[in-house]
This record gives structure tokens, C-alpha cells and sequence, in this order.
């Protein structure tokens, strides 16, 4: 398989639509249809703790219409680093201040099928006061602290939505956190 072209069709601040055209296994040219972050795609999730709680944000998201349980998250912007960007992103959605990367992982894929997006988890310690006044005017975050078995009771209730990747970072958490 080989990539011949990409062209934009459509393009946002945040976000391309993208027709890339490929030769594919038969050796016959095809179309792919993805949507594509225009800095290689590059974003942080921050799982980070104050005093062995877990800090959970409830944001609401546009594409699925109603509030997701996930952690703070961010794009990597051009030239950054993964630990300023997860520095940047935990104060402007939760107004705490990172104090300590513990860990962090190399980017992975969020849905190759459909994104150029990858994620680097950055496993952190935190503290201030939690606040929503930096907040953009597009986002509705609330956000909450949470121990092991407040993060156990959340992940057993149905009529939530989870973002995958807090989904693990929460089971982690309460297996044992880092």
C-alpha cells in the first residue's frame, strides 16, 4: 500500500477533512476519508493526582451530545513539549498547577482509522485550587477529586460516557495508581 495524495476539503482552527489517495493491496487506487489534527496530530492526557485523588473532569462534547468522564487533555502545539503542553492544559481547564511528572508514555493511536490523532499520557502530580475561570468560551468543564473507590463507584455507573483512554488511566488508578 502506498500514499499517492491528500487533498483538504474541508479545514477548522482545530481540524482538517481529509480525501487521501492510496493504491491499496490490490494495487488498484482507492480513497480514504479521515479527519486530521494539523500538528502531526499530537495530544496530551493528563492523569494527575493531588493527595492520592485522582483529578476527573466532566466535559461536555459537542460530537456526542452530551458530557464525557475523562481526565484534562490538550493539543500539542507546534514546537512544544509534551510536558509543557500537559503544564498548560491542567491549568487552563482545572486551574491546578503541575508540580511533577511521574511518567509519561509515548504517543499512541486514538482511532487510526478515522484520526491522525496520538496521545501521550502524562501520569503527574498536581495542586491548587480547582477553578473553571480559564476555561474556553467552548468548553463546559467541571471538575472533580476523587479517590480510588469514588473513581470505582463513577466507572460502575452505565449511564455514563467514558473517554477510552480515562477509562484505563481509572482502572490503573485503582489498581494500584503510579
Amino acid at each position: 500500500m502506498k500514499i499517492l495524495a491528500k487533498k483538504i476539503i474541508s479545514s477548522s482552527k482545530y481540524l482538517n477533512f481529509v480525501a487521501t489517495t492510496f493504491v491499496n493491496k490490490n494495487n488498484k487506487e482507492d480513497i480514504w476519508y479521515s479527519a486530521e489534527r494539523g500538528n502531526d496530530g499530537k495530544t496530551v492526557l493528563i492523569a494527575a493526582t493531588i493527595n492520592s485523588k485522582l483529578v476527573v473532569t466532566k466535559e461536555f462534547r459537542v460530537a456526542i451530545g452530551n458530557y464525557e468522564w475523562a481526565l484534562p487533555a490538550g493539543l500539542v502545539e507546534v514546537g512544544d513539549t509534551v510536558e509543557k503542553t500537559a503544564k498548560k492544559e491542567l491549568k487552563e481547564e482545572t486551574n491546578l498547577d503541575l508540580i511533577e511528572i511521574v511518567e509519561k508514555t509515548p504517543f499512541m493511536t486514538n482511532s487510526a482509522g478515522l484520526t491522525n490523532e496520538v496521545v501521550s499520557i502524562v501520569f503527574a502530580k498536581a495542586t491548587g485550587k480547582i477553578s473553571q475561570e480559564r476555561t474556553e468560551q467552548s468548553e463546559e468543564i467541571e471538575t472533580f477529586l476523587m479517590n480510588k473507590q469514588e473513581v470505582n463507584e463513577l466507572m460502575k455507573d452505565s449511564s455514563k460516557i467514558f473517554s477510552a483512554k480515562a477509562w484505563l488511566v481509572f482502572d490503573k488508578f485503582i489498581r494500584g495508581g503510579w
